[in-house]
């Protein structure tokens, strides 16, 4: 989408200057003129999702529509983003954990998994964000009030619902970022989604978003998100969800070896 806004952005210079000094004032009006456009585009569409109630059917419209607007901004931003151990993903539903070191871990990730349709359990105040909290209600992405223990178990279950029907779901185990790096305590009830889906639980390893707010513009940002592990359903069905968290912590700690230990 970018390169085509740059494309465009090219050819209206072709058409209107008529002197050098217009083309790099025509080039500028022409692609942010192109960017307000699709942030109008993406704002009224917006108005279209109900927030308490979303429409499922319209969920591949609006993951597609999150998707084409995180390529661009991840452009103009200077991220690049890599995923590996990609052909470790699983077919059909499965529920995603990792580290969690920026804001920008969901976006990431939803960007690099797009082909999986990943969407994410947001905390509700993500929800309340003009224009951008609509859009991700409509995508998909589940809120939780992490206040209300029973609003959670019907997050659990909603979850569950949505694995079995095929979709990948990602939780970020510690609630909430790290501003250390360093791993948090893991909230280790969500693991029972994966349990109760009886799907397998995928850990991904996510490094270098911490960067890309401070980097923004100014140089470029390396992220790199890892598929750890794969864990299948038959080797966590019988485990209590402390020792599913131990597992994931390990393997997110200790690299390839735990990696291994515990993939397929």
């Amino acid at each position: 989408m970018l390169y085509l806004y740059l494309a465009l952005s090219f050819g209206a210079v072709l058409l209107f200057a008529r002197k050098p000094l217009q083309c790099p004032l025509i080039f500028l009006g022409a692609f942010l003129g192109l960017l307000l456009l699709h942030a109008l585009v993406l704002a009224a569409a917006s108005l279209f999702v109900n927030k308490k109630k979303p429409d499922p059917k319209h969920f591949p419209f609006f993951r597609k529509l999150l998707t084409v607007s995180i390529g661009p901004l991840l452009q103009l931003g200077a991220v690049k983003v890599e995923l590996v151990g990609a052909d470790r993903l699983p077919a059909g539903g499965f529920l995603l954990v990792g580290n969690h070191r920026s804001d920008f871990d969901p976006i990431t990730a939803m960007w690099a998994l797009r082909q999986w349709g990943l969407t994410f359990v947001t905390k509700k105040e993500n929800v309340d964000i003009p224009v951008g909290g609509r859009l991700i209600v409509g995508s998909g992405c589940i809120s939780l009030d992490r206040s209300d223990d029973k609003q959670g178990l019907l997050v659990i279950r909603q979850v569950v619902r949505r694995i079995q029907a095929g979709e990948a779901i990602g939780i970020y185990p510690e609630g909430t970022r790290s501003k250390t790096g360093e791993l948090l305590p893991f909230r280790v009830g969500c693991f029972k989604a994966a349990q109760w889906a009886k799907c397998p639980l995928v850990v991904l390893k996510t490094a270098g978003t911490e960067n890309i707010g401070k980097n923004f513009f100014l140089r470029k940002t390396p992220v790199t998100l890892t598929v750890a592990a794969v864990l299948p359903y038959e080797q966590i069905k019988d485990l209590d969800t402390q020792e599913i968290g131990d597992k994931v912590r390990g393997i997110l700690t200790e690299g390839e070896e735990a990696a291994a230990k515990w993939s397929i």
